[in-house]
Formats: C-alpha cells, structure tokens, sequence
C-alpha cells in the first residue's frame, strides 16, 4: 500500500489502487487495521467509503470477513448516520447475495442497551429482526445478559423485545437464571409474560427449583399444565416406541431401597440411556429422578460429561445432579472427574473421559499401578501423566473425609472447643464441612441449651461456646434453625450481657442484607424453618432467593424474631441493663436514653423488615416505665428520665409503619403508668390480706 509522504498517513485518493482483488476479505482487513492505527475512525470511514462504493466484498463469514465486519461495526456504533449506511450495506449483501452479515442484530442492540440508549434500542431491534433474526438460542443469550439488571427503563425495553419476536421458549433459560441471582420478584413478572405468550418449560430440570421455591413461599400461585408436570416429575413420553425402557435403566428387580440411595441402579444401562443421542440430557436427567434414583455409577457420569465435555458443562452438570438429589457417589473415577472439571483441567479432563480404562478399573489400585507402569515402559505419557493426576483428587476426598469424621468424633466425646479448634482448620484449608457434620454441632452443641439457664457460671460457658459455633457456621453460610438463634438470644439475656444480644441481633441483620448467600443471590434455609411440604422434601436442602421480603412468614429473620416473648424480653433487657447501672437518664450520645436500647434494637429490626407485636411491646414498656417512674422501693441513685422525652424517643425508633408512634399522648400515656401502678399496689395488698 502506498502512503503519503508527509507525516506516514494513508492517501485516501490511492486507495483504491490498494487492493488488486476486491472480493478478498484478508487484504481489505489488513488495509483496515493499518487504517485504524494510523488515523483511527478516519481511517476506517476512508476505507469503509471505498468498500462500500465498490459493493465487491460480500463474504459474510470466514476467518478474515467476521472480524472485518465486526471492526466496522466497533467503529460506528456511536456514529448514527454511518451506523444507517453499514446497515444499508448489510441489507444490499443478503438481498444481493444472500450473505448475512454475522451478529449485525445482537452487537447493535446490545450495545445500545448497554449505554443505556433503549429508544435507540427498540428502533434498530425493529429495523434488524425481519431481516437479521439472531434465532432463538442468540437471542436468548443477549436477553439473559441483561436480564438481572433491575433498571425499570433497561426491563421494560427487554420485555417489549421479546414480546415483538416469535421468540417465545426462553422460560428455561431467563426464569431459572433470575431465581438463582436472588431476584424472584422480577422472576415473578417474567413468568407472567412468559406464560402470557404460551412460553411455558421445556420439562426442564434447571426450572423445577423455582417452580418448588413458588409452590412452597406462595402456595396459592396457579400453575400451567407444563408447570405442574416439571414439578410433580411427570415423563409425558410414550416408552414402547423407544429402543429401550427407562425402567431397564433400574435393576430387574424394580425395587425400592428405603435407604438413601434410592431405588437400585444398573450403571451400564444407565450409561447407554444417557449416552443416547436421541434424548434430551435435561430430559434424562430428569426422568431418572422421578423414577427414585439418589446415585449413579461411574460408566453413568462418564457418559453424561462426554455429552459435552468442557469443564464448566461437566461441573454444570454435577451441580444439576445435585440439585435433584442425585448423587455422583465416590469412586475414583468421579473423583477425578469433578477434580479435573472444578479445577478447569481440559486437558486431563478430555484425556480421562476418552481413555480406553474401564471407569471401574480406577477403583483398583493393583490393576492401575500395573497399567500406570506399563504406560511409563511404553512411553505412553499421555496415560502415564493422567494415572499421576488423579492422586490429588483422591487424596483431597481422603482428607475431607477424615477431617469431618474427626470433627464428629470430638462433638460425640464432649470436646467443644478441640472441634472448633478442628473447624477453624477445616475452613483455612477449605475443607468443606459436611451436612453430617453440621448436625451434630445441632445436635451435640445447639440443642441441649437451654431456654431458660441458671445464672451461674457453669451454663455460660455452654453459652459462649455455642455462639462461637454459630459465628463460624454463619461464615460457611451454613443455614441455622432459628430456635437455635433464639435460645442464644434468650440466655444472653438473662445474663445481663445485653451488648452480646445487640451484637448478636446487628449481626444477624447485616448477614442476611449484606450477602448471607450461596454464590448467585440464594439464602440458604434450614428444612425446620422452611413451609411444610411431603416428607421426602422437607429432609433437603433448601435455598431461597435473596430478595424474599423479611416480612414474609417463612424468612429465616422472621422466623427468629418473630417470637412475641423474645421481643418483649428484648425490650426489658435495655430497661434491666441501664437500670442496674443506675443510670436511668444517662444518655448515649445525641441525647438517646439507654434505658431504650432495647427499643431502638426493635426499631432497626422493625426497619429492616421483621414484623413486631406492637400492642405487646407498648403493653411492657409502659409496665416498665411504672416499675422506674414509680417504684415500690425508693433508690436515690437513679436517676429519673423525664416522660415527655422518653416518649419522644419511644416514638421515634417505634410505630412508624403506621403513621404513629408507639406510645399514645402524655396524658394518655400518664393514665396509663397510673393504672398499672394501682393494678400492682392491688395485688400487694391482696398479698399482705
């Protein structure tokens, strides 16, 4: 290409003496790319007028044409007028030449949705869709990358995309994704436009999660047909025309194991169902659960990861398991293969899902080490390395073993703190604690508090023992039962350490605000805190989107200040805590009473969602405020608050959700105070009669 003299810069006059083939698509990038690094935009429209004026080039795809098409598309996205000539251009190479030029539709919507131009969005997504449909799967991943924005103006554009496309089957997709990022109220408004258009789940697995979430957190909500046969397990296929019985799949036999597993399971029938090309791996995967499987084998799992073999895709796929409660058991074989794909081993991963071992043989240590050494003898490297690999993954299951089966047998024998010691270990190695594990810290730790302790040393230590179990469990985001929670609370507070109650309360409070979530936005629930259900679902684990309002009955913090005596204790606890240290007036900081700290707690737990007995909490307060204003034994120490201010204070933490405060008038409120001092002088003198 020849340059101009002065200053090295193209000669837009000689360009067109630079390219002798017009339809060769790698000269034209390259005169692009040296246009673009020598005059930037200027450079690319100099190039881009001759191009264009030529109308020569109308390759749409190859290795040199994408990226050339995709670079003048960079270049004048923001540029509306050259924007309408490269679509002209798009337009005249499908009419022409029925060349369509790759991603024209996804890169410019997606870019104006991505700067927030959703006018701009709208029109070009009409101008493109009749001629430059992405399809179904293209589109849906462009919906899905936006999805979980919440901006009003960014949600509205993307429902009215999809309601003005034919593409209506993305329930499986948008709806499971805005479940697992916590957003259920927005999941809620796309299924309803979802099912508005007739765009109900595809007998998904990925959708039974929401669908149980749903039906369990909003019994009342209408199903679809498709809906309610995702979530009972329904298999709406008719057998006999296929090669193979899905009940071949099941030992001969057809019986019910009680125990864990489930039913019994042949491995190699289930590995040629799903290795079975003509079936859904979704679908599979699915009707295997219905049918009572809880684990499959080695030849199994092989044959679901060899369906789509990358990293991501097989631990997607094990995460799937998992969520239908099947499990990949614990041969060496799965081992290796959840090692190599959690660690994003491609290589050894391809090498261990095409290697010519039976998955069985792994299991055999004997037999491996003489095929390992054959290999080094034959110098068959690839087999030799992959041999070596697997012993991290085999290792690493052997040490979290025994590292929870040492944890459980310090709680069975008593030793406390030695298993917390072991849990701290546990967690800097990340070793994962088990669900055996977790119930026995309830079950050894948690459970045998008591709900109303001595004062006396002994039971502290019980106490404190038990809250530092808690903290660490709320490291592992591991669910609690809120009964747990509220003994704590309870014997905190007949201690008198209201420091640890606040503590405690302010904690749970920003753990679940602030990012007590699995990755994705889910709250894990613990089965006793959760809506009732059938037997089988209750006993599983639970998780609950993020954004579930604390006002709704089953939240785990509704659940552990719902309780209107824990409340009301809390209440009196500030009173007895500032009482105690004869400082009824003492202020701290910005004039606030500590004899009302514990109505202030009430007051941040009222603003952050939880649903407080009001009428009970006034009820003690103002018993309390008779016990100080007026008490039975005159105590010169303490000093008294004055009415007006304490009501003040009362009614500013309190009784704001319904437009007043707690505490009534003063004169009111004063007849009040009366009434109960008459009420307890009555009973005195009934007791001295």
């Amino acid at each position: 290409m020849r340059q101009a003299a002065s200053g090295g810069h193209i000669c837009v006059v000689d360009l067109s003496d630079t390219i002798d083939n017009d339809t060769d698509a790698s000269l034209w990038l390259g005169l692009l790319n040296v246009a673009k690094r020598e005059q930037g935009k200027d450079g690319v429209l100099a190039v881009w007028d001759v191009l264009q004026s030529r109308k020569a080039l109308r390759a749409a795809d190859g290795e040199d044409a994408e990226p050339l098409w995709a670079m003048i598309l960079e270049v004048f996205m923001d540029d509306e007028s050259q924007l309408q000539r490269v679509v002209s251009y798009a337009e005249w190479m499908l009419e022409a030449h029925s060349a369509r030029w790759p991603s024209l539709y996804p890169t410019i919507v997606s870019q104006c949705l991505r700067n927030g131009q959703y006018r701009r969005a709208m029109r070009w997504h009409m101008r493109l869709m009749p001629n430059f449909d992405p399809g179904l799967e293209a589109f849906g991943t462009m919906l899905c990358r936006f999805i979980t924005n919440t901006e009003a103006g960014l949600q509205q554009t993307l429902k009215s995309l999809y309601v003005s496309t034919c593409h209506h089957s993305l329930y499986d997709d948008v709806v499971p994704l805005l479940y697992e990022s916590g957003l259920s109220q927005l999941c809620a408004e796309w299924r309803g436009l979802f099912l508005l258009y007739g765009d109900v789940p595809n007998h998904a697995v990925k959708s039974k999660p929401y669908l149980t979430f749903l039906t369990r957190y909003y019994p009342g909500t209408p199903l679809k047909l498709e809906e309610q046969l995702v979530l009972e397990g329904s298999i709406p296929v008719r057998w006999g025309m296929q090669r193979e019985s899905l009940l071949d799949v099941m030992d001969g036999t057809h019986e019910v194991d009680h125990s864990s597993t489930g039913r019994r399971y042949s491995d190699t029938l289930g590995a040629r169902w799903f290795a079975s090309s003509w079936l859904p791996l979704d679908f599979a995967i699915h009707a295997v659960h219905a049918l009572g499987v809880r684990q499959i084998g080695p030849l199994s799992l092989q044959s679901i990861a060899l369906r789509d073999p990358t990293p991501d895709a097989v631990m997607g796929r094990i995460e799937q398991l998992h969520k239908v409660n099947i499990g990949i058991g614990h041969s060496t074989y799965a081992l290796a293969v959840r090692h190599f794909a959690e660690t994003a081993q491609h290589e050894l991963l391809h090498e261990l899902l095409h290697t010519d071992i039976h998955p069985e043989v792994f299991d055999d240590l004997a037999t491996l080490g003489s095929i390992r050494d054959e290999a080094l003898h034959a110098e068959n490297m690839r087999t030799y390395h992959l041999l070596l690999a697997i012993q991290p993954a085999v290792a690493q299951e052997s040490i979290d073993t025994t590292s929870n089966l040492l944890l459980q047998q310090s709680l069975q024998h008593g030793q406390a703190r030695h298993a917390l010691a072991l849990m701290r270990d546990m967690r800097s190695m990340d070793i994962d604690l088990s669900a055996t594990s977790i119930e026995h810290i309830y079950s050894n730790i948690l459970e045998p508090l008591s709900w109303d302790p001595d004062i006396a040393f002994v039971t502290w230590g019980p106490l404190r023992t038990a809250i530092d179990y808690l903290n660490h469990l709320m490291l592992l985001r591991a669910p609690v039962p809120a009964r747990y929670w509220q003994k704590v609370l309870f014997g905190l507070g007949k201690f008198g350490r209201f420091d640890d109650v606040e503590d405690v309360c302010i904690g749970l409070l920003d753990a679940y605000h602030n990012g007590h979530t699995v990755p994705g936005g889910l709250l894990g629930v613990h089965p006793a805190d959760a809506p009732p259900c059938n037997a089988l679902s209750s006993r599983r684990a639970l998780h609950i989107p993020a954004d579930l309002p604390v006002t709704h009955g089953y939240h785990p913090l509704h659940k552990i200040f719902e309780n209107p005596k824990l409340q009301v204790a809390i209440a009196r606890w500030g009173f007895k805590r500032s009482v105690s240290q004869a400082s009824a007036s003492t202020s701290v900081g910005d004039d606030k009473l500590v004899i009302l700290r514990g109505v202030r707690l009430l007051g941040q737990l009222q603003k952050r969602g939880v649903l407080l007995q009001e009428s009970a909490i006034r009820r003690e307060v103002i018993r309390l405020l008779a016990h100080l204003l007026h008490p039975q034994r005159k105590k010169a120490t303490v000093r008294l608050p004055d009415l007006a201010a304490v009501r003040k204070q009362i009614n500013e933490a309190l009784g704001q959700s319904k437009g007043q405060g707690l505490m009534p008038e003063i004169s009111v409120l004063e007849g009040l105070i009366v009434d109960v001092v008459h009420k307890r002088r009555g009973r005195t003198h009934r007791d001295l009669g």
